[in-house]
């Protein structure tokens, strides 16, 4: 399925705890990426697959099922 704002990816492993949603928030700003920001649960919603790979790059993660233009590597 596609990442749309029809149909949001989310994820709560790559979210964060709820009292850090407003430092996130404003990293992912500082950062420039747009189109993710985490819920008030600390929920992370991405409604981009280049939102998503910037928000784990950002994060130091990673997708060891990425496909093509994923963040597949640390």
């Amino acid at each position: 399925m596609a990442i749309s704002e029809g149909t949001p990816w989310t994820s709560q492993s790559c979210g964060c705890h709820p009292t850090q949603v407003k430092q996130f928030n404003e990293d992912m700003k500082r950062h420039g990426i747009q189109c993710a920001h985490m819920r008030n649960d600390g929920t992370l919603e991405c409604t981009s697959r280049k939102a998503r790979k910037n928000v784990m790059k950002m994060r130091g993660l990673f997708d060891k099922d990425a496909g093509y233009g994923d963040q597949a590597n640390s």
